[in-house]
């Protein structure tokens, strides 16, 4: 399983933009209804893209309820990214993390969370891990998955931490347990591939990183993450390719479809012109 050459982000329905927090802010608020939401992954569709990526925000429940009961988008393919920490942490602020585990996790068997609790005791958090991603799934049930992509957020962590064991343990539970591709969001593509693909010696690990002609958030820097792209070691998705705006969208395409190692490319758009001609100049690959 791989995915097409383009993939529909959902950073414009959460309202986040790196360089603009009053656009950001009117996103998030343009995006409230389901109705909004559906429009644009419409106009994606139209466009030919039949892959749509994004992080586990409560919102999506009424989209993907209509999407299934008016039997929507066809052949459109869905890829979780999780965990959405924001959603956590606000409820650990509010209720504190036992309620919030035990809320969240509530869907699973009491002997499996028991067990799992049990393991993290000890400092063996797979069990845990396990069970959050099988849960923040649900909203997903009756769609078309893809692959299922760890954020940045915890794969970083877990990869600065050496925390081989986890890594592997997730690895292993969406691809051979779930059958989908397992992968992997990181703000450094260069030391993923080596405790990944070195260290770990797994085959081809999908990764979404950034790259894009400005050097925006490539780190450790640009000329690094353009080597480990190009390294044949991993599958690759480039994010940001426009910089967060800071770009125009002709040299940020021609940059990113002229990058080697780059298998699809993702990108956020709540304009329909701007969805069907970067949709159309990518996979056209001009």
């Amino acid at each position: 399983m791989t995915y097409g050459r383009v993939i529909l982000g959902d950073n414009q329905f959460l309202g986040v933009n790196h360089s603009d927090q009053g656009k950001a802010t009117a996103l998030f608020n343009k995006f409230d209804e389901a109705d909004a939401i559906l429009e644009v992954i419409g106009w994606a569709y139209e466009a030919g893209v039949r892959d749509f990526m994004f992080t586990t925000h409560d919102r999506y429940y009424p989209v993907f309820a209509e999407i299934k009961r008016s039997n929507l988008f066809p052949g459109l393919y869905f890829t979780p990214s999780l965990p959405y920490a924001h959603k956590y942490a606000n409820a650990m602020a509010e209720r504190g993390m036992v309620d919030v585990v035990l809320s969240n996790l509530g869907p699973v068997s009491k002997l499996r969370l028991a067990s799992a609790l049990a393991r993290s005791a000890v400092g063996d958090f797979t069990g845990l891990m396990k069970l959050l991603v099988e849960v923040e799934l649900l909203m997903c049930k009756g769609l078309q998955v893809r692959g299922v992509f760890l954020l940045n957020i915890m794969f970083d962590l877990l990869l600065g931490l050496r925390n081989t064991k986890s890594l592997e343990a997730y690895h292993s539970f969406v691809a051979d347990r779930l059958g989908v591709i397992p992968g992997f969001f990181t703000m450094n593509h260069p030391e993923a591939v080596k405790v990944l693909c070195d260290e770990m010696g797994l085959k081809e690990p999908w990764f979404c990183s950034n790259l894009n002609a400005g050097g925006f958030r490539m780190n450790p820097s640009p000329a690094d993450v353009l080597d480990s792209f190009s390294s044949g070691k991993s599958r690759n998705i480039a994010m940001s390719i426009f910089a967060s705006g800071a770009l125009s969208s002709e040299e940020s395409l021609t940059f990113a479809m002229k990058a080697k190692g780059v298998d699809a490319i993702v990108f956020g758009s709540s304009r329909r012109e701007n969805i069907e001609k970067n949709v159309a100049r990518i996979i056209q690959g001009e």
